[in-house]
């Protein structure tokens, strides 16, 4: 069996050579393909395994070797597509699993660890986010009334000085909340915040009066 697949044509040449060899033997018509057919079945059972040989080697066109040879011809491209097909489907899931990995370790490597924030720094936050807040919401507000009063009237002035008063009390409960307990630089930062909350409410007390003592003055 070797020796007869030693002689199947393996190049594109020989197969091209081999193909227009059989169509020019292939029948036309109904009467040549049963005489073909019947030729064929004769040659197969006289055939023997020496003669199917040595056809192969010359090359010989008759219904065994073309059988053969398309059987063959077939199988091979049957194999090839199989292998084909198993060779694609084992490389994408090869890329498939490469790329999955790449992406769990872009993933990994882009997650920072978190650090961990110390009750100190904490309490120093809660301080520093009180102070920028009064010093940009309630100062300029504050600037702007007093600067402003007169444009006001009397129920007005009074309805926003309780408000501001009110409001920088607030942060001051806010800023006693934190605790800045064995840390003497919190506690520093902390009075100087709270001075300078206590600073505001002072204008605004000096203001109410200002106005009080003029507004008697006037009526006088």
């Amino acid at each position: 069996m070797d020796q007869l697949k030693s002689q199947f044509p393996t190049t594109a040449e020989d197969i091209h050579y081999y193909i227009e060899l059989i169509k020019s033997k292939v029948p036309t018509n109904l009467n040549e393909i049963q005489s073909h057919f019947h030729q064929h079945f004769q040659n197969l059972q006289n055939s023997n395994y020496d003669t199917i040989i040595d056809d192969f080697k010359n090359l010989r066109i008759n219904p065994i070797t073309i059988t053969l040879t398309l059987i063959s011809l077939t199988t091979l491209f049957v194999f090839g597509k199989i292998i084909g097909s198993s060779n694609t489907s084992t490389s994408t899931k090869s890329t498939s699993s490469n790329s999955t990995k790449s992406e769990e370790k872009g993933v990994k490597s882009t997650k920072k660890p978190k650090k961990r924030v110390s009750k100190a720094q904490k309490a120093n936050k809660e301080i520093q986010e009180i102070l920028d807040y009064v010093e940009s919401e309630y100062v300029p507000e504050i600037d702007n009334y007093i600067e402003n009063y007169k444009k006001l009237s009397t129920d007005d002035i009074e309805t926003k000085f309780k408000y501001f008063d009110e409001m920088l009390l607030k942060e001051l409960m806010k800023l006693d909340s934190i605790d800045v307990t064995g840390n003497e630089i919190l506690r520093e930062n902390r009075r100087k915040v709270i001075k300078f909350i206590q600073d505001h409410q002072n204008r605004l007390d000096r203001f109410k009066k200002d106005i009080t003592v003029k507004a008697n003055t006037t009526a006088n």
